[in-house]
């Protein structure tokens, strides 16, 4: 019989067991529980989140081409979808041929405004002349009438024609008030024009995609998703209850369901400034009669430190996070002091 069984049928033995030896390791256990359940806050309450974006086409029209499918990984500026361009060419090609005519037009505008000008001055030589030859009874005052008549008439042209010319018939055509709004017609057209082609703005992978050659599609109305590559974060929403010690700048612990034996580690990288239900569509009223108090949830950002050997991380999926505070439940803050403050 070897020795650790004598030793239970010793009456002492078993005594010191069950009255010192056994209480003491539950003591043990139980401080190291709650030490550690102090220091470390953990939630299952937990989700991978990624930057994503709608792709919303910026002009209605009937779609001719959808290269690409479902799930498909793209690159920053692959063609997503293309619009049928000629209503917008044609727009173009109207806008162009204005910008011409009005071109043209202020050219025009500048020669008639020196005709003009010639013809007004001239007129004024004759009102002279005449007014002495009137004096001499040489000319009769209903011609030197006649002559005011047309003075104030191309006078009248040449103010027409100035403000016509923006005020300043000495500035360059493209600085003309009408050529401007020519040009910017034209800008808007071409811009339009380049809208029937929706590039990948950044690279990811295209889902929700819904849509084939032959649909029309609206501006603004998303057409399907886009998540982007690269940067992964957990969103973890913690009760409120459990942050008391958590700060910014702590270590978190990163398992996910999909992946169980996979641990990533990341930082708490902000704290959210109220409850999810505070930003929800319609907060809760709680002044009322029949209240009833219930622990409130607030989603606190974790960034995931890059792991080039570990395996993809998808929007969505679930995931457990485990804060270290630093929080020592014996000498309070004393180690939580390394972490950086929250901001204020």
């Amino acid at each position: 019989m070897n020795s650790p069984t004598r030793l239970l049928q010793n009456p002492r033995a078993r005594r010191f067991i069950l009255m010192v030896a056994l209480p003491i390791v539950l003591v043990v256990l139980g401080l190291w529980y709650w030490m550690h359940s102090e220091r470390y806050e953990d939630t299952d309450n937990a989700y991978v989140v990624a930057d994503q974006v709608s792709i919303a086409p910026q002009v209605s029209g009937r779609v001719t081409q959808v290269p690409v499918s479902q799930n498909q990984a793209v690159t920053p500026g692959q063609l997503l979808l293309q619009i049928d361009p000629q209503p917008f060419q044609i727009a173009l090609d109207k806008a162009n041929a204005n910008l011409e005519n009005v071109r043209n037009d202020i050219r025009a505008q500048q020669a008639e405004l020196a005709g003009a000008e010639a013809h007004a001055a001239y007129l004024q030589r004759e009102v002279t002349r005449n007014t002495n030859l009137v004096k001499q009874d040489v000319v009769s005052a209903s011609k030197l009438d006649d002559l005011r008549t047309e003075l104030t008439v191309a006078q009248q042209q040449i103010v027409q024609i100035r403000a016509s010319l923006s005020g300043d018939p000495d500035l360059p055509y493209t600085d003309q008030a009408s050529y401007k709004q020519a040009l910017a017609a034209r800008d808007e057209a071409a811009l339009e024009l380049s809208y029937t082609t929706v590039k990948a703005p950044a690279a990811g992978v295209v889902t929700e995609v819904d849509i084939k050659p032959g649909d029309v599609v609206a501006t603004g109305r998303p057409v399907f998703a886009l998540v982007m590559s690269g940067k992964r974060w957990i969103e973890a929403n913690f009760k409120e209850t459990q942050l008391t010690h958590v700060r910014v700048g702590q270590p978190v612990e990163i398992t996910v369901d999909t992946y169980s034996g996979h641990t990533w580690k990341g930082t708490v990288e902000s704290i959210a400034p109220g409850t999810g239900s505070v930003f929800s569509v319609l907060p809760a009223q709680n002044a009322t009669g029949n209240w009833v108090k219930v622990v409130q949830r607030i989603p606190v950002r974790v960034a995931i430190d890059a792991d080039t050997d570990g395996p993809d991380l998808r929007a969505g999926m679930s995931a457990e996070v485990d804060i270290d505070t630093r929080y020592n439940p014996l000498f309070g803050e004393a180690d939580a002091s390394q972490a950086p403050p929250q901001p204020q």
